[in-house]
């Protein structure tokens, strides 16, 4: 009887920290998930904000940029509705530019697709431009990213190229700007 007891009084402790522990959920922010408040479009409008504060008011991320919409995704990343949550931002309508700033947020199970999608897509740009590097088109799509933060998935190819831009241009701090920035909306 008395073995009984201390097993039943083991069980009953073991349980006791079983549900303490199940119990105990992180009500905070989630790492990789928009700050509280915020939106796709917020993260956007804050890189453009940036562009335009270090290159003066008519620049933005994206020059000519014409909004990305379920046809592009199908189109240009072969992604469709099941495989992501939201999406926003634009590419450029002049065949001369290779800017391209948008993000896509993945379903659950979804990102390694999404990511992969991307990933294509800054490998299709940099082919495309390889042969035809007009404004320093294909630099930029060189110095392109593709950045994940927590199962938004952005694509980042963007660069203002400067008058007095040597002969081959770095993009390279307008892709960091832009990185830092994004990561200013997002919980850590």
């Amino acid at each position: 009887m008395t073995m009984k007891r201390i097993f039943a009084a083991i069980f009953a402790a073991l349980s006791v920290f079983s549900f303490a522990a199940c119990s105990n959920k992180n009500d905070g922010p989630q790492p990789g998930t928009l700050k509280e408040g915020e939106t796709l479009q917020s993260v956007l409008e804050a890189v453009d904000g940036k562009f335009a504060e270090k290159y003066g008011t008519d620049y933005s991320a994206v020059m000519m940029g014409m909004p990305i919409d379920d046809t592009y995704l199908s189109d240009f990343l072969a992604l469709d509705s099941s495989t992501y949550d939201e999406y926003a931002g634009s590419v450029s309508m002049s065949m001369t530019n290779s800017d391209a700033f948008f993000v896509v947020k993945a379903k659950e199970g979804q990102l390694e697709t999404v990511q992969q999608a991307l990933d294509k897509r800054l490998s299709d740009i940099k082919a495309q431009y390889e042969f035809y590097p007009v404004n320093g088109s294909y630099d930029r799509a060189m110095a392109g990213e593709v950045y994940t933060k927590g199962n938004y998935v952005f694509l980042i190819v963007v660069g203002v190229m400067d008058d007095t831009a040597e002969e081959t241009p770095d993009f390279s701090d307008d892709v960091q700007m832009t990185k830092e920035t994004i990561d200013s909306f997002f919980n850590n």
